[in-house]
């Protein structure tokens, strides 16, 4: 895979807007439509939204690498964080339960959406610090890395 982007963002929510708008214009200029860019910006802002909540608790100051990657077959997105590690059972997809007043809770969407949006999802926690989600989709048809992007 050929690395088109490699950011280092700080664990600022107020900077994810800028994340969003580079990830979508990277994604539509690699073949995607304006709805499935739509579905990808969603699922790397929670991503990145669980680093700082989750991984970094809330402070600003800490660091994320997001590394962009492309290849004539797929898209490779790969976020990294220096924060505490998440648990198994938290990355991994779930059966959703139709909600009721008893299991309505808040949060909890994220990770399922990311497992929803991308056909590969790997989470791995590293010990004793830090996470890295690295996200695959399959392009529906092949790129030539040649071919004009326009």
């Amino acid at each position: 895979m050929i690395e088109d982007f490699r950011l280092t963002i700080r664990s600022d929510p107020r900077l994810l807007a800028a994340v969003r708008c580079l990830v979508r214009a990277w994604v539509e200029r690699n073949g995607f439509d304006a709805n499935e860019a739509g579905r990808i910006v969603l699922a790397i802002d929670e991503a990145c939204s669980n680093a700082i909540r989750h991984a970094y608790e809330g402070r600003c100051h800490e660091s994320m690498e997001l590394r962009l990657r492309s290849d004539p077959k797929a898209l490779e997105l790969i976020l990294c964080d220096h924060g505490s590690p998440c648990a198994k059972d938290k990355s991994a997809p779930r059966k959703l339960e139709t909600p009721t007043p008893d299991n309505l809770r808040p949060g909890g969407l994220g990770v399922q959406l990311i497992h929803e949006v991308f056909d590969e999802v790997d989470f791995r926690s590293g010990s004793p610090r830090g996470n890295c989600v690295t996200m695959r989709l399959q392009r529906r048809t092949p790129w030539r890395i040649d071919e004009p992007r326009d």
